[in-house]
């Protein structure tokens, strides 16, 4: 509005309230007092001012809203792009970053891979130099036997000729033949006794050579010989590996003691890859050639083949009955076998020895006496 009032105020300066309120009073006068003389002179004129001046205001608030609205419409553009355009890099970023763990993924795999082919070079390596100080040691264990062998007398070559094989006994300790399965009752204690000796010595011997953890231990109180488990200290007995001449307790002493040992050879020739049958087990000096030469041999005896994955296949108590056999009946009489079989089932009792085969023994014995 151009007024004479509006002009003469001074836009730059503050006023205070009462000040504006009488300029706006004087505003409305000026302006009543003019609109009044304005109506009465032309009446038609104001009211189409009026109108012109209130479309015109229209007008210019239709075309602010227009243009508000297509500024509008354009931010709402530019935020469609722009959360368009965030999408877009939102989703190269997942890529991105999904490619990057592909990477990792695939470097941590060729690494672990890299380092899985390595260690098992380094395994291969390793155990090949094992086995090759293996072999080297089993050599010289091999070595060491057969000149232990040449030593002892132990004859470790089987004629090929069978007429060879059979004149020529080569099952000899220092030169003192072992005796055979009946041949044990007919030799004084003092030969039994070298013979068993010699046997002791030797076994041990290659026992050391061939560092095997053997089932029983032998062990020497005084002029004597005695045997042992090894695989317990407490509450285990000891048994005679000497022959003192008489029959009774010292015979089945001895027996428990020699099939003791007996099967402590056998075990040898299972560590040496060969198993050897229960009816084998009283040929020590056989058994013995077997655990040097590692190999079953050619013989008129019962079959002896390599030993195959499993575990010990002999039985203490079975061995020890087989050893029995060769003193049942020459020296205890008729009923040899059932006498010394009950002394040895005694003796193995103070030993705490196979006592659940003693009782089932004794219990099926009981049982057959009162049928």
């Amino acid at each position: 509005m151009q007024c004479s009032v509006c002009k003469t105020a001074n836009p730059k300066h503050y006023y205070c309230g009462a000040c504006v309120h009488d300029r706006v009073h004087q505003h409305d006068w000026v302006l009543g007092s003019r609109h009044t003389v304005a109506e009465r002179a032309h009446p038609g004129t104001l009211q189409q001012q009026r109108h012109e001046h209130r479309s015109g205001r229209l007008q210019n608030l239709h075309q602010r809203i227009s243009q508000l609205r297509a500024q509008i419409s354009r931010r709402q553009q530019q935020i469609s792009a722009a959360q368009r355009l965030r999408h877009q890099l939102a989703l190269a970023q997942a890529r991105r970053q999904t490619q990057l763990e592909e990477a990792l993924a695939q470097g941590a795999a060729r690494a672990a891979e890299r380092q899985a082919l390595g260690a098992q070079e380094a395994c291969a390596k390793s155990l090949e130099r094992c086995q090759r100080i293996e072999r080297g040691l089993a050599g010289d264990r091999g070595t060491l036997a057969r000149a232990l062998s040449s030593v002892v007398g132990l004859q470790l070559d089987v004629p090929e000729d069978e007429v060879l094989a059979l004149l020529d006994d080569g099952r000899q300790l220092f030169g003192l033949p072992w005796p055979g399965p009946e041949e044990w009752t007919r030799y004084p204690a003092e030969y039994i006794n070298a013979c068993v000796g010699h046997c002791v010595h030797v076994f041990s011997v290659l026992a050391h050579y061939f560092h095997a953890d053997l089932p029983f231990r032998v062990l020497k109180r005084g002029p004597r010989l005695m045997i042992r488990p090894h695989w317990r200290s407490v509450d285990a007995g000891e048994a005679l590996l000497s022959l003192s001449g008489g029959a009774g307790s010292g015979v089945a002493a001895f027996v428990v003691g020699l099939g003791m040992l007996l099967f402590n050879v056998a075990y040898l020739c299972h560590c040496r890859g060969v198993s050897v049958p229960v009816e084998q087990v009283a040929d020590a000096v056989e058994n013995l050639r077997l655990a040097v030469v590692g190999e079953p041999g050619p013989g008129p005896g019962p079959a002896v083949a390599r030993r195959q994955q499993g575990a010990f296949a002999l039985d203490v108590y079975a061995v020890i009955m087989e050893a029995a056999k060769m003193y049942a009946g020459p020296m205890l009489g008729g009923d040899g076998e059932g006498a010394l079989r009950a002394q040895v089932h005694g003796v193995l009792r103070s030993l705490h020895l196979c006592d659940d085969a003693v009782d089932s023994v004794d219990y099926d014995d009981e049982n057959w006496a009162i049928i």
